[in-house]
């Protein structure tokens, strides 16, 4: 984690409590008490993540916005006029060459967008009466039509293509739900520092699931290695209570979740806040006996099928490809639309094995499908 809460002599005796940075021990801010340095703790790491969700864009201001930005504030001085404050604000962080944040990158497309007629204006190109006119200004203070407008369209367009790509992995979301068997697969801890924490297994190798509709599920040894080494370090895993985005527990981008992989499966220690210790008793309670992870995985190389000597189909999930969430879940049940994606795979194996035979039977299936379609409605014409 960047930063840590703790009592520091570099805070005024009113304000003991200091956000520190990692680093450098440098101290972000002062509060009077923990929860105000926790709040700011909060917001840090929510700011950190979103700056990593896009990590593979570079969002630094290239050497012509720097110079345009520059320029503009130059202008500003001069003639007291053009742009805004928030303009004016803009341009100081371009010039300096600070990294903006993805929504800043949309906004400086957005302005652009909407000022294209300043172009057309008098006074905008040198040589014309009035210019430096005000329009020219403001384009400098946000970087310059020619130099900042296509960064940021590129970027825009870069953020939406990652966007897509990740809504198309959710098309694919699989979720699978694991019954507490051990009293360490589900139960909370007092760490040394003294915080509550949920220690859990969200999935177990070589387990067989409950039955799929028609095929069980077993997770093999390894199967988080190759996401669990990429992501370390950036990840953004989140915690969830029942799979609810309203009910957060921790996060690991913000070191209040932590994911590891042992000889046992994959293992989740969890540091919730204040507000949600009343989950922190369920589970201390045994009202809530089960752990559940979001998951998606490339067929390809994801995984694998086996038959057993008496004829059941294994699902083997052999490299999980994406991990979206973990967490305790109240009823460790497999809902039908928790494994559709799994069936999707299932039934595509099936055919690669005996095309003929599940063509037969997917006929079958319809003729029964058509004749209780048929004794329905004839039943209602009665």
């Amino acid at each position: 984690m960047p930063w840590t809460v703790s009592k520091s002599e570099q805070c005024p005796a009113s304000r003991p409590w200091a956000v520190v940075k990692d680093a450098d021990g440098s101290v972000e801010g002062c509060h009077a008490t923990e929860a105000d340095a926790n709040a700011q703790l909060v917001a840090l790491n929510i700011a950190e993540a979103e700056g990593r969700a896009y990590e593979s864009l570079d969002f630094k201001p290239p050497k012509g916005v720097r110079e345009e930005a520059a320029k503009g504030l130059a202008w500003r001085r001069e003639y007291g006029r053009g742009g805004t404050e928030v303009g004016i604000a803009r341009a100081r962080d371009l010039a300096n060459g600070r990294t903006i944040s993805p929504e800043t990158a949309r906004r400086i497309k957005a302005y652009f967008d909407r000022h294209q007629s300043d172009k057309d204006a008098e006074g905008y190109r040198p040589g014309e009466k009035g210019y430096p006119s005000n329009g020219r200004i403001a384009a400098a203070l946000w970087g310059g039509f020619d130099d900042s407008y296509p960064w940021a369209t590129k970027l825009v367009r870069q953020m939406n293509a990652e966007d897509e790509d990740r809504s198309k992995s959710m098309d694919n979301l699989e979720r699978r739900f694991l019954e507490v068997a051990d009293a360490d697969e589900l139960a909370v801890e007092t760490r040394a520092n003294g915080q509550t924490s949920i220690v859990g297994y969200a999935a177990v190798y070589n387990r067989l699931s409950l039955d799929l509709g028609g095929f069980r599920e077993e997770i093999l040894p390894g199967a988080f290695d190759k996401i669990l080494n990429r992501q370390r370090g950036k990840a953004d895993v989140v915690a969830l209570f029942n799979h609810d985005n309203n009910i957060v527990l921790g996060r690991t981008s913000s070191g209040t979740l932590e994911l590891s992989s042992d000889e046992k499966g994959l293992r989740y220690v969890v540091t919730p806040p204040v507000s949600r210790q009343d989950v922190v008793e369920l589970i201390s309670r045994r009202d809530v006996f089960g752990s559940s992870f979001a998951f998606t995985l490339d067929r390809k190389t994801g995984e694998s099928f086996r038959q057993t000597e008496d004829g059941k189909t294994i699902r083997q999930v052999r490299e999980v490809s994406g991990l979206y969430d973990v967490g305790p879940v109240l009823t460790p049940a497999y809902p039908a639309s928790s494994s559709a994606v799994a069936m999707r795979s299932y039934q595509a194996w099936l055919a690669e094995q005996n095309p003929e035979e599940v063509i037969e039977e997917a006929a079958k299936r319809s003729q029964v499908r058509d004749a209780a379609a048929a004794w329905s409605l004839r039943l209602r014409n009665v």
